[in-house]
């Protein structure tokens, strides 16, 4: 190995090498790179569980009003002085579920005669507990004319992901990735451990934000230091399995919230393993990338040397002398891409998608308590179909391509969503796990969907404006994201069977758009990374013009027998692009 080495190193005209060439002879994916990776995605697993414990946190349980002056009244009906008291005390509301209830909101005047009663709204509530022990929504009483409440709630960690994603990454550049990453599991820690002794409605909010901010910045965080460690070849994997473990831990929450159902003692037992990462955060290394676009080579050179120990590879002194990074394009403003009309309608259909991928990824989730049957058994499912749908990505991405594997897991999870509308008006209940397998469908679909767009924008923006564009789209999967809870309860707008399925209705239709718009883009499976707006707007023409430039160079050599040195060169050049690897997780950070 190091004969090859020396061999790669003495190849370079300038004498000096690469960061990724020097990562690819270390080894793209080596014995260090997968001890430290797998380190930082045990710390990704948290990120998941804090942004789905709400599905328990905040479940729903059904409840009535309170009898008035009656401090241990319970849902449950003790005996038949009990059962005396709430008819006389609670109207009956016909118009709950398929034969009616006591009313949630209101109860007969105290005042009056038993003909001239009026109703008033209640001031306290009881709960049914056999699901759920306590909730936020039972502590605060977030129910009634507060029901929005827990909508607002759910919707304040997704602005909180928005904010931790625009602040992080400057953060990171600045200080570092391995002390952000570390200041980021801090607050991570700090915010989701002190949810659990809220003792107000606002104090529970505001950390929720800040545990937002830190999921954003934690994943952030491990991702691009997981990118940066690894070579181009194994970016693309690398980016999906980090996805995996996420999944991994939701699957391990809804099995710890099967055994604790009381949300205080649940939050802090999801929350205290993330402390874990200080035993073992002296293992994560700095990023050599960063600290050689900080100028501490030697620091670099360091890290590098121990991972080529650990690798078995032996690396000579001189592949270090004027190591450099790779030199990136000009940047350009973003005002050029109004230049190009049909660059503006692709950059239009990815930001819809990206809205759509996020909305249907997190609304799906925190939609299964709404579906039939038991909610820790349709948890689970769901995340196991998180899981089925990035093994797909990772089977098929590069067989498939990016555009047909996206377009047909939005299609077919929009799709799957929007049959439960005939499922609702045309089956009896009997047949209500078909609405829970088509919305497992449309997990799967969604969760694959959201790793695909990924991959799929970032080799569809041009080098100079990848990352902004990057960035822009972002925003719009986060606010995807805080749309999500509004739609996951618009059931309770609208009565009846065909409330129930209206939001898988709306996820599914937002899907199905978003798959047809996705014809207009072009295949960037194979294909050399733009560089400028001018080849990512004349993308898929460009591909077919070197196609029949190579077919008019091995059409020349066959007919005249001498080398066409001039056209051999051009060629060539374009083939060693398409070999590079086109995986862009560093460009998507």
């Amino acid at each position: 190995m190091s004969t090859e080495l020396e061999e790669l190193s003495s190849d370079e005209d300038s004498g000096r090498m690469k960061f990724d060439e020097i990562v690819q002879l270390l080894g793209d994916f080596g014995t260090y790179q997968k001890r430290v990776y797998f380190l930082l995605c045990l710390a990704s697993m948290s990120c998941g569980i804090q942004i789905m414990v709400s599905v328990f946190n905040m479940g729903h349980s059904e409840h009535r009003c309170a009898i008035p002056g009656l401090e241990n009244d319970s849902y449950i009906v003790a005996n038949e002085e009990h059962a005396k008291l709430i008819n006389e005390t609670i109207p009956w509301d016909s118009n709950r579920g398929d034969s009616g209830g006591y009313s949630q909101c209101y109860v007969w005047s105290a005042n009056g005669t038993s003909g001239d009663r009026s109703l008033t709204r209640c001031q306290r509530w009881v709960y049914d507990e056999s699901q759920f022990r306590t909730t936020v929504i039972s502590k605060f009483d977030l129910v009634c004319e507060n029901e929005m409440a827990r909508s607002h709630a759910r919707m304040i960690i997704m602005g909180g992901l928005l904010l931790g994603a625009i602040g992080t990454g400057v953060v990171a550049d600045i200080v570092g990735r391995k002390l952000a990453l570390m200041g980021m599991v801090a607050l991570h820690a700090a915010s989701s451990i002190g949810v659990a002794w809220a003792d107000t409605l606002v104090i529970y909010v505001i950390l929720r934000f800040l545990t937002g901010i830190s999921i954003s910045g934690l994943f952030l965080a491990i991702f691009v230091l997981g990118m940066e460690l690894v070579g181009p070849s194994k970016r693309m994997v690398v980016g999906i399995v980090v996805e995996v473990f996420w999944a991994a831990g939701v699957l391990i929450l809804g099995v710890i919230a099967y055994f604790i159902r009381e949300w205080e003692i649940l939050q802090m037992v999801v929350s205290f393993p993330i402390l874990l990462f200080f035993t073992y955060c002296w293992l994560i290394p700095e990023s050599p990338r960063w600290l050689l676009a900080k100028g501490q080579h030697e620091k670099a050179e360091s890290i590098i040397r121990h991972a080529a120990r650990v690798n078995g590879v032996t690396i000579p002194e001189k592949v270090f002398d004027g190591m450099v990074l790779e030199e990136n394009s000009k940047e350009e403003r973003m005002t050029i891409i109004f230049k190009s009309p049909r660059f503006m309608i692709r950059l239009v259909v990815l930001c819809y998608n990206w809205l759509v991928c996020a909305m249907v990824y997190y609304g799906l989730s925190l939609n299964s308590g709404n579906l039939a049957g038991n909610l820790y058994v349709n948890f689970e499912l769901m995340s196991l179909v998180e899981i089925m749908g990035y093994v797909i990505c990772l089977l098929g991405l590069n067989r498939v391509g990016r555009k047909l594997l996206h377009i047909t897991c939005l299609i077919i999870g929009g799709g799957a969503c929007l049959s439960t509308i005939f499922t609702v008006l045309y089956a009896d209940k009997s047949l209500e796990w078909i609405n829970i397998v088509l919305a497992l469908v449309g997990k799967c679909g969604a969760a694959a969907a959201f790793a695909i767009i990924y991959i799929y924008s970032a080799e569809l923006f041009p080098t100079v404006l990848r990352n902004s564009l990057m960035g822009v789209t972002c925003l719009f999967a986060r606010a995807g994201g805080m749309i999500s809870p509004y739609i996951a309860d618009l059931d309770k707008l609208l009565t009846g069977q065909l409330g129930k399925a209206l939001p898988l209705i709306v996820f599914g239709a937002t899907a199905v758009a978003g798959g047809i718009m996705c014809f207009i883009l072009p295949e960037t499976l194979n294909k050399p990374l733009p560089e400028t707006l001018e080849n990512a707007v004349d993308f898929g023409r460009a591909s077919k013009r070197h196609r029949r430039h190579a077919q008019d160079v091995n059409d020349c050599e066959h007919n005249e027998d001498k080398p066409l040195q001039h056209l051999t060169e051009v060629n060539g050049d374009f083939k060693s692009l398409l070999s590079n690897d086109q995986s862009v997780a560093k460009t998507i950070v």
